[in-house]
């Protein structure tokens, strides 16, 4: 009985845990009730040209049992209708870890 609780225990940190294993090149610091930080995957931004045109994909959890979306590179750049790609964002919405939504941000031309 305390086995199968402890798997249980185990089973349920590791569901609800949703996208906080996610380590990206920068990462702003989380806050526990609410997160909403953006931040650049891309790292070398003395060789990213500034670019207007851009895309975004998402994909969302809720209670970390659903998640649904694509938050590709691809569908970004397709949804923004970009040929070629000068740098990627982020954007990471955490509520209570009750709901939260990671979107991938493309800009280019």
């Amino acid at each position: 009985m305390k086995t199968a609780l402890f798997a249980l225990v185990v089973a349920g940190s590791l569901l609800l845990g949703g996208c906080a294993f996610y380590q990206a090149p920068v990462m702003p610091p989380p806050g526990f009730i609410v997160s909403s930080i953006q931040a650049p995957i891309d790292t070398d931004a003395d060789q990213t040209p500034v670019s207007t045109r851009q895309g975004e994909a998402s994909s969302m959890s809720i209670l970390g049992l659903v998640a649904v979306g694509d938050a590709s590179i691809k569908t970004a750049a397709e949804e923004g209708g970009l040929k070629k790609i000068d740098h990627v964002d982020y954007r990471y919405l955490n509520v209570l870890f009750i709901f939260q939504k990671f979107t991938t941000i493309v800009y280019g031309e």
